[in-house]
């Protein structure tokens, strides 16, 4: 019996026990959290953050689904040592496609209610329409790809609103006046190497942030886009975002998520000792919601307006990882620069991969598309054709391009080094490799009938812009004599394929690819005509030289000009550019 006493007190001082340590560390808890908000900075302009309303909407566990069932869409990213290879880049298994064959009958048909929303595809004109019901069916995890949310918030803003941000001019050198010899002499040693040094880096403004809400990082893109689609395509739907949610807009891809463009020597090796260990301090605990448009009757979602995900901002420190890429070839997009005292009370918001793909890639009315892909029938339009369908969306990329995306001298250099003379020329874009998995493949020869009449009515230079040798090969062999002696080359170019290998997988530098591409680009775009396929490249030289939509061909389109209209309409018009130029 006395035992049996014993062990009862025992057991009652170990309940007791139990009982006050549960009870000190739940208040030693709320100490420690009170101190912390206490402690961090607070936010002058805090007030006009407020909770979501429709924040994550998603719990973890139908994250984990979507993650399974959206397989085709974005390889998964791993952390794990085993994921990369000898230089720390992961390696990423890439689909034959970016969206694979998902797009099922139904979504393929135009949604006759869409049709009257306004034939302007990206315009989010609120004063037309009514508001679409939510959809009654319920979303399936295991099909919904392209995500779609019957109770995601109604995007209520301007798509395209008026920006407030100071004009830039581009300073590039231009003008230099060179004899023939001097500027062969200058450009064959300039051509000869790839430049690979980091950018010089920038002393903050101390005001950059003034009048904005926050700062977007723009930090990587999708795992399989190639230069133009990264740099174009991703970054304008980025860019108009955060236009749309009055964000300064801050380009450092930090890592090689998106593997064609990123070259671990280049950009991850900053060569100098100013380049370690910068840091900054920005607030967190902001975070970016989803929304859908009220014309899409399937409830497709995009990225939303900024929230707040806790009870209050708090500061942090941010580490600046690599080169940043982007200032390897282009200015920067305004003047912010980490540590600028004027953004030290903003919040730092970033998109997660979800926001990227599908989101911005394929469910954003205001991101800008190559091709008709996606699956909202009010988005890819079926029903219009590829002129139409590409003028507004065109229009408004070309403005964003304007505003924020700006070559930088060496890029303008190389330029007019491959195109020296780019008075009444034409460039001809003739994307091969491995286009075949989502468009067709145009054959040399199409291009042949629209460069020689070209050539037969007065025509300069044509400068051939590919990714495939055996292009190159057959117009330089094959084609007749006085057109292929008009031909131009950016010299020694070496991601040039020979079968149906993407130019950035052939083995060679991506800092040099994506250097060969965008030179490509900004040549082309300097030509007083064009001839194109459906590509992100296309799209790109068309935003940064929107007068050459009207002198451009299309040749991927079915119903494109005829030669008749090229030599009798284009033309013309194209000699008198040039004149007055």
């Amino acid at each position: 019996m006395k035992r049996i006493k014993q062990q009862k007190k025992r057991q009652r001082r170990r309940i007791f026990t139990i009982f006050v340590s549960a009870v000190v560390i739940s208040i030693l808890t709320q100490v420690v959290s009170f101190l912390r908000f206490e402690s961090s900075a607070g936010d002058p302009n805090e007030s006009q953050y407020q909770l979501s309303t429709y924040g994550d909407i998603r719990s973890s566990t139908e994250h984990h689904q979507r993650e399974q069932t959206t397989a085709i869409l974005r390889p998964p990213r791993s952390n794990e040592d085993d994921d990369r290879d000898e230089e720390g880049e992961r390696q990423i298994k890439y689909p034959k496609s970016r969206y694979g064959d998902t797009m099922n009958k139904e979504s393929q048909s135009i949604d006759k209610d869409d049709d009257n929303d306004g034939d302007e595809l990206p315009e989010n004109d609120r004063s037309e329409g009514e508001e679409t019901s939510a959809s009654t069916e319920e979303v399936s995890d295991d099909n919904d790809t392209y995500f779609k949310d019957p109770n995601a918030e109604v995007a209520d803003w301007e798509y395209f609103p008026k920006a407030h941000q100071k004009i830039r001019l581009n300073t590039s050198s231009t003008n230099v006046v060179l004899s023939l010899h001097d500027k062969k002499i200058k450009c064959d040693r300039f051509m000869k190497d790839v430049e690979t040094s980091p950018p010089t880096l920038r002393n903050p403004s101390n005001n950059a942030c003034e009048g904005y809400n926050g700062v977007l990082h723009i930090h990587h893109f999708d795992q399989g886009g190639a230069s133009a689609t990264a740099f174009f395509l991703f970054t304008i739907g980025m860019l108009n975002w955060a236009d749309q949610h009055n964000y300064l807009p801050w380009i450092h891809i930090e890592d090689g998520y998106t593997k064609p463009i990123w070259d671990n020597l280049v950009h991850n090796n900053s060569r100098s000792i100013s380049y370690d260990n910068r840091t900054f301090t920005m607030k967190t605990g902001m975070d970016i919601g989803w929304a859908r448009d009220k014309r899409d009757s399937k409830n497709h979602i995009f990225p939303g307006r900024p929230f707040l995900k806790e009870k209050k901002l708090h500061s942090q420190e941010f580490f600046v990882h690599g080169t940043g890429v982007w200032e390897h070839y282009f200015r920067p997009p305004n003047d912010f620069v980490p540590g600028d005292t004027s953004c030290r009370n903003k919040p730092l918001v970033k998109f997660n991969d979800d926001h990227i793909v599908p989101g911005i890639h394929a469910n954003a009315p205001w991101a800008p598309r190559a091709w008709r892909y996606g699956e909202a029938p009010y988005i890819i339009r079926k029903d219009l054709s590829w002129n139409e369908w590409f003028e507004p969306q065109r229009r408004h990329a070309a403005e964003t391009t304007r505003r924020y995306i700006l070559f930088n001298p060496m890029m303008e250099r190389r330029a007019r080094c491959s195109l020296p003379n780019p008075k009444f020329s034409i460039g001809m874009h003739i994307r091969h490799g491995d286009k075949y998995l989502e468009r067709d493949i145009i054959k040399p020869k199409k291009f042949l009938v629209y460069a020689e009449a070209f050539v037969n009515n007065g025509g300069g230079s044509i400068y051939l812009a590919t990714d495939s040798a055996k292009v190159v090969e057959t117009i330089l062999n094959k084609w007749p004599k006085h057109v292929a002696d008009h031909i131009v080359l950016q010299p020694l170019v070496l991601g040039l394929t020979q079968n149906e290998t993407a130019a950035f997988d052939i083995g060679i530098s991506r800092h040099r690819t994506n250097v060969e591409a965008l030179t490509d680009v900004l040549s082309l775009s300097k030509c007083t005509f064009f001839l194109h396929g459906l590509s992100a490249m296309s799209e790109a030289v068309l935003f940064i030289n929107p007068g050459l939509i009207r002198r451009s061909v299309n040749l991927e389109d079915i119903d494109h000009r005829s030669v008749d209209y090229f030599i009798n309409t284009i033309m013309p018009i194209g000699r008198k550019v040039a004149n007055e130029g």
